[in-house]
């Protein structure tokens, strides 16, 4: 009897489905079954082939959500099914749900099957770069997190920096631990030789606090109060609530609540690099999306940023507190040297964090243990 594999992600963020389909992908390709377990908050992204292999559980998009699929006996009885059904030998889980996770480990337990919890973020010191009741409500999720950890067989990091935090916050943990990088369906291959005009500086994402959306503010108010032949661009899921943002003619916002991956990564193609001025960050999926379709990118050096982006190769690195004048050098940098890094940027895309990557480590991967072996091993391994 063949093995088969749960992957999926029960909290919805759109790009854990192109995480979750490269893993699921190359899995198939080596003669594995694949299962996928979404939250239902995903269908709308997924091509029907992949529909056809899913379970959908819960509709948990946000905290409001989360705490109430948490707590619905209906969604932890369909998460049951969804386990019993699909008989999985292993169990990968991109993102975490505070709830659910622990429910689904703790499934993968009694039954003998390998649990894998991808950590993102392990554990973020410095609360105060999130404003208001989300820094308060990661606390709650670090302990969450760590129960669910707790009846993990193995966790996966994506950065030395993750690794480093989920080592200090989570020291007791005895389970099997791998640093993988972050890997992506390639949406960008056979599009390196098509004509294109890169013309945008991106901003990608929400305007929260620890993305630096002041930062980004600064630099087209300085750009336009120098009068610079320079467009900025910001795609967003979240509509933007600060009127600021809609008061500059040099700054264009694309905003719309069903964004897929395609379109993004439409409008990454059609710039010269993506801006990412974050105030804390452990890696980043918009820069190694922006790689993808050979877009440097204009960064912040905080967290583990800097493991990812060669500065002055593959992008531009700047303290986040740098004047707005420093970004503007970066941007004049990218600008000059655009066609060399563009390259670069695709070529370290497709050598570690292209689909075809997981075959790596998808080995080692499946030989993880379950904690009923009491496996005496523990380690980072890359």
């Amino acid at each position: 009897m063949g093995r088969t594999i749960l992957i999926g992600s029960l909290q919805y963020s759109p790009i854990y489905k192109s995480h979750c389909c490269a893993l699921g992908g190359q899995a198939e390709s080596e003669g594995i079954s694949v299962k996928y377990l979404f939250s239902e908050a995903y269908r709308w992204m997924l091509p029907s082939d992949i529909i056809g292999q899913t379970y959908f559980v819960g509709n948990s998009t946000g905290m409001r959500s989360s705490i109430f699929d948490g707590f619905n006996p209906s969604v932890h009885r369909a998460l049951a099914r969804a386990f019993r059904e699909s008989a999985p030998s292993l169990c990968y889980m991109y993102n975490f749900h505070p709830f659910l996770n622990v429910r689904l480990a703790k499934l993968a337990q009694k039954k003998g099957a390998v649990f894998i919890q991808h950590v993102q973020e392990p554990y973020v010191k410095d609360k105060s770069a999130y404003k208001g009741p989300k820094q308060f409500w990661l606390t709650i999720f670090e302990q969450l997190q760590e129960m669910a950890i707790g009846h993990a067989d193995g966790v996966v990091v994506s950065s030395q920096r993750s690794l480093d935090l989920f080592n200090e916050r989570y020291a007791s943990f005895q389970g099997e631990i791998r640093l993988i990088p972050l890997i992506y369906e390639d949406q960008g291959r056979g599009l390196e030789d098509d004509e294109i005009r890169r013309e945008y500086i991106t901003f990608i994402g929400p305007p929260v606090p620890a993305k630096g959306p002041e930062i980004f503010l600064k630099i087209v108010e300085l750009a336009e109060g120098e009068g610079l032949d320079e467009k900025f661009l910001m795609i967003t899921r979240v509509k933007p609530s600060d009127p600021r943002f809609l008061r500059h003619p040099n700054l264009k916002i694309f905003y719309k609540r069903e964004l897929s991956d395609e379109e993004i990564g439409e409008h990454i193609r059609k710039s010269k690099m993506v801006i990412t001025p974050y105030t804390v960050a452990t890696q980043s999926s918009v820069i190694l999306t922006s790689f993808m379709y050979g877009t440097p990118a204009l960064s912040s050096n905080v967290g583990g940023l800097p493991e990812f982006i060669e500065h002055g190769k593959s992008g531009y690195l700047l303290d986040p507190h740098a004047p707005p004048e420093k970004w503007l050098q970066g941007i004049s940098y990218i600008s000059e040297h655009l066609d060399s890094m563009s390259h670069l940027c695709r070529e370290q895309f497709v050598q570690h964090y292209a689909e075809s990557n997981w075959q790596k480590y998808l080995g080692d991967l499946l030989a993880i243990p379950s904690m009923a072996s009491n496996s005496p091993n523990k380690g980072a391994k890359s």
